[in-house]
């Protein structure tokens, strides 16, 4: 299938990279349909989360455990019901990246990731039952906090 990107101009992906919510995305409700493709920038390969009805929203996500290799999403029992499986493990989880200009300053909302059921193609943006995961975790600072509140 094509689609149509903000970033890339008109992109093949394989059917099974589309994703339905059914909610769409915290402040994008109205996008309900994504693709999550990668694309390489200097031999090093990234993931989007695309509409695939609009240009906008795109996002640069990334697997949690990449840049959080502690992470231990914990989600509630409503969200797997709408996912449809009952445990994390028949999941996957992406995390919306925050990118300015220094590297360094790069930020993942480790808190609400996108969590997609690849045998059922659903998807939603959840809020974790981990009360110590943040919305901005910096995994290029040394701790991963910058001193901020979130």
């Amino acid at each position: 299938m094509e689609i149509n990107t903000r970033d890339f101009g008109t992109v093949q992906v394989e059917s099974d990279a589309i994703y339905d919510f059914p909610s769409g995305l915290y402040g994008f409700e109205e996008a309900t349909a994504f693709a999550v493709f990668a694309q390489t920038h200097d031999d090093i390969s990234f993931l989007y989360l695309q509409s695939t009805k609009t240009l906008n929203p795109c996002f640069l996500v990334f697997e949690p455990w990449d840049l959080y290799t502690t992470y231990a999403p914990v989600i509630s029992a409503d969200d797997l019901a709408a996912l449809e499986v009952k445990t994390v493990e028949d999941l996957m989880f992406l995390v919306i990246a925050n990118v300015p200009m220094s590297i360094e300053e790069l930020s993942i909302n480790v808190k609400s990731p996108i969590v997609l059921n690849p045998k059922t193609k659903k998807a939603r943006q959840v809020i974790l039952q981990n009360p110590d995961y943040p919305i901005r975790y910096k995994p290029f600072l040394q701790d991963g906090k910058d001193g901020s509140s979130c």
